[in-house]
């Protein structure tokens, strides 16, 4: 069984009184919960009470469950780089539709990566480095894709890469969060109307924390 499945099948193991779209939910945000509050101090309180608040719905076992659930995770990633989360996320039917929810497929997203990376290795010789933007980030697609794709290049994206990426829906964005926290890229995401400019919370990836705040 593939990791992907693996997950799958555990998160499906803690429904019961919970639907899968809760348990998945409230996984990516206790994961997201756990990464932020190794080094981000100034909202380390607030996101600590929100993961005893969320993790006092499950019992131990469950809540080893989810510890297991991203050890797979990582496991996967290490693999391959690609967007597991959003994998895991569509073949749950969890897009919200009204929405107009449809990740990017991985194969898609390292095409579009790959067209674009004789600008962006340019940029890198001339710079040393490229700060990224994506105002409708998703679970992460394309930037895991475009760091695959430098990767495949001997060119280092925890080095290399800067992100600063936005989406409105915050499980979303916390699911690209955690991907780019577990890939070690620097990166600030924010829960963010990307038309009006309100942002709801901002999430700096521990890289971003331990090398300094430049987005």
């Amino acid at each position: 069984m593939n990791k992907k499945n693996e997950i799958i099948n555990k998160l499906q193991s803690i429904t019961g009184k919970n639907s899968i779209g809760g348990v998945f939910n409230d996984w990516i945000h206790l994961m997201a919960y756990t990464l932020s509050n190794t080094l981000d101090l100034k909202h380390q309180k607030e996101r600590e009470a929100l993961y005893l608040q969320t993790i006092a719905k499950y019992t131990t076992v469950q809540a080893v469950t989810f510890s297991e659930c991203l050890d797979l995770l990582v496991h996967a990633m290490e693999s391959e780089t690609i967007d597991w989360l959003g994998e895991i996320y569509m073949e749950l039917s969890l897009a919200n539709k009204t929405m107009g929810q449809c990740f990017t497929p991985n194969h898609v997203a390292r095409l579009m990566a790959e067209l674009s990376l004789p600008s962006i290795i340019a940029e890198i010789e001339e710079k040393g480095r490229i700060h990224y933007y994506e105002p409708c980030c998703g679970s992460g697609s394309m930037i895991i894709a475009l760091a695959s794709a430098l990767k495949d290049k001997e060119y280092n994206s925890q080095t290399k890469l800067t992100i600063h990426c936005e989406d409105l829906d915050q499980t979303c964005l916390l699911m690209c969060y955690v991907q780019l926290s577990i890939l070690g890229i620097k990166a600030k995401c924010q829960v963010k109307n990307t038309l009006t400019n309100e942002v709801y919370s901002t999430w700096h990836t521990p890289f971003s924390i331990l090398f300094g705040r430049t987005i």
